[in-house]
């Protein structure tokens, strides 16, 4: 039912020095099913390099950011979306056509406020076991995360203490 009443939903992605990666994720997001959506860049990198942005055909924002600093970018991204559904993305993942849409299906299906995807640091690799069947996550990867704002506006943004650190997405999990 979610799905057919196509609520806008922000995809953001942080990106420092990336854009070969980058330019793969964006492609990826050219080829969803699912069409109610933008996506937010927060990039960081030096040299900035604001014409690669022209070669997308998406409803694309980049905010460029000086400080490098992951939870910054997203919490920038975040302030500056006004839809009730953020998916949080990496900037040298790779997704399938229908990925927004089943992430969105999940949250309906199971009333949900997140569903958190999985993210495999190796092309092709095996998924581990309980990565092949929907269940309670133990963990909230900010790779691959589809967040209702509601969760934001209850326990609020990403802790920025945890600037260069990885333990960021597991205290807000931990939230």
């Amino acid at each position: 039912e979610l799905l057919l009443k196509q609520p806008k939903v922000t995809v953001i992605i942080p990106t420092l020095n990336r854009y070969p990666y980058l330019k793969e994720v964006l492609h990826d997001m050219e080829q969803q099913d699912y069409t109610n959506f933008e996506v937010i860049v927060v990039d960081q990198s030096e040299p900035f390099q604001e014409d690669f942005y022209k070669q997308f055909n998406l409803m694309l924002r980049v905010h460029y950011q000086e400080e490098k600093a992951l939870w910054l970018a997203r919490n920038t991204a975040i302030k500056c979306s006004n839809a009730n559904y953020l998916l949080l993305f990496d900037d040298d993942s790779r997704v399938a056509s229908d990925w927004m849409s089943n992430h969105i299906k999940a949250l309906d299906f199971f009333d949900a406020a997140i569903s958190s995807g999985q993210s495999i640091s190796i092309a092709n690799e095996l998924l581990p076991e309980n990565y092949r069947y929907f269940r309670f996550s133990d963990l909230l990867d900010t790779g691959n995360v589809l967040i209702k704002r509601a969760v934001f506006k209850s326990i609020g943004l990403f802790d920025r203490q945890f600037e260069k650190q990885r333990m960021g997405d597991g205290e807000f999990g931990l939230r």
